[in-house]
């Protein structure tokens, strides 16, 4: 890869994923180095939808007889004529779910689902393996774009309302968004369609005055025949936030608070919602802002709201480490909201408590080396990019392991260490040949150059 004999590069990683099947990174790389033998053309070799005839016949047979072995030979040998083709991926894809090899399917189809997001059936295949992996977000976002290019599915409305249902119930549903798209997901959920043809049905919204029709009327019952029993209240709460109707939910849990006289459990439910709340109007004020990016006023507003989540998150659970004193993920998420607002000094104690779990270790470890490098400490920041690296395994954590690596070759550089600085820009390009401007800075160290650390 080095010497660009991309050729032979492919056949080597070809080769070790013969040998481990189950390893993205050896499928990563190997799909990378086509890409760049075809000087990320786009469309892969010349005349290259004649040279796949062949392959998309073996692959179409091997569906038919479910030979997914044979399937996945086939889609791989078709990506070494094309690696930008979205149906090739799909096929590699459904061969290795069918084949139980989830990291490589998941891989896979999310390669399909980018290079043509628009394709219902791939979208569908992706969301399929991301709810059995547990990321009902992700296959909420993926339901979300079938939705969008046929508004009329049923099925995607449906999908849809019960995954956002089920999402909201992980750590009161405000996991951390990378980017606007993830946040998508929390927009409300669309109407029931069964619920919507019945009301069509009858004429107008159905009355519910039998029990068991409806939870919401049968809770607000509960609730006028027993105001101070507190459970009816939360109860309904939570039916509300299942149902996307936060500003409700906030009012239930405000007379919940009420009738409990201030308990902290309740509170927090309360406080879980408002963010809640916050995020969505965040999501909505981002997507406004991109469609209108000449406009200050709704630039503005965006910008002004995620300041307010952050305060507000970062309000929340700075109290909530006192109240939970051994939860060492909320810590790693209040270490997170000082780093992004480089708060180095008071982010660094809170990761390397954090780091005494043994399921945040790694992560932990690699941002706290940041935050000491961001905060001119780059001995110590060596040190724990170096401990992380001990117990990162790359296939599970691989976003923590090329930034470990990273930053590692960032400090041997500046410190003209250049033969580590390339040993640790080559473990970057070996899983991930596009990351950052790793290619640049080995490049420039090849020629004998470096840039310091900023």
């Amino acid at each position: 890869m080095n010497h660009q004999n991309w050729d032979y590069a492919v056949e080597c990683f070809g080769r070790c994923a013969l040998l481990v099947p189950d390893n993205v990174m050896y499928r990563q790389t190997r799909h990378g180095c086509i890409r760049k033998k075809y000087n990320d053309n786009g469309s892969g070799a010349k005349l290259g939808g004649v040279k796949l005839m062949g392959v998309r016949g073996r692959i179409k047979k091997a569906r038919l007889s479910k030979d997914w072995k044979n399937l996945e030979i086939a889609a791989e040998e078709g990506l070494l004529t094309n690696p930008w083709d979205a149906a090739l991926f799909f096929d590699l894809g459904e061969a290795c779910m069918a084949l139980e090899n989830f990291d490589v399917a998941k891989y896979a189809l999310g390669r399909a689902v980018d290079l043509d997001k628009e394709n219902a059936e791939y979208n569908e295949g992706f969301a399929r393996l991301l709810e059995e992996r547990g990321d009902h977000q992700g296959a909420a976002a993926c339901w979300q774009r079938i939705l969008k290019k046929d508004p009329g599915s049923t099925k995607a409305r449906m999908m849809i309302n019960r995954l956002q249902a089920e999402s909201v119930m992980d750590r009161g549903g405000y996991g951390k968004a990378e980017s606007t798209k993830d946040v998508k997901v929390e927009t409300p959920a669309q109407a029931n369609a069964y619920e919507q043809d019945r009301i069509a049905r009858k004429g107008g919204a159905p009355k519910a005055d039998a029990p068991g029709e409806s939870v919401e009327a049968d809770l607000q019952h509960a609730i006028r025949k027993d105001p101070k029993n507190v459970n009816h209240y939360l109860k309904l709460a939570d039916h509300y936030r299942d149902q996307r109707e936060l500003g409700k939910a906030q009012d239930l849990l405000n007379q919940a608070l009420e009738v409990s006289n201030n308990n902290a459990d309740i509170r927090e439910q309360l406080e879980d919602v408002q963010i809640m709340m916050l995020k969505k109007d965040l999501a909505e004020a981002r997507e406004r802002a991109e469609k209108n990016p000449g406009k200050e006023r709704i630039v503005e507003k965006a910008k002004t709201l995620a300041e307010e989540l952050i305060t507000r998150e970062i309000d929340v659970f700075a109290r909530r480490i006192e109240r939970h004193t051994n939860d060492m993920r909320m810590r790693f998420e209040l270490a997170d909201r000082y780093r992004e607002r480089k708060e180095w000094a008071k982010a660094i104690p809170l990761y390397q408590q954090s780091a005494t779990d043994v399921r945040l270790k790694g992560d932990a470890l690699v941002w706290l080396g940041e935050c000491f490098v961001r905060d001119g400490k780059l001995d110590l920041g060596r040190r724990q990019f170096e401990r992380a690296l001990e117990t990162i395994n790359v296939n599970d954590k691989p976003d923590a392991f090329k930034l470990a690596h990273y930053w590692l070759g960032r400090i041997y550089e500046k410190a003209k260490r250049n033969e580590q600085a390339e040993q640790h820009y080559s473990e970057i390009l070996a899983l991930d040949y596009d990351y950052r401007d790793v290619l640049k800075r080995l490049n420039d160290l090849q020629g004998d150059s470096g840039e310091s650390v900023e």
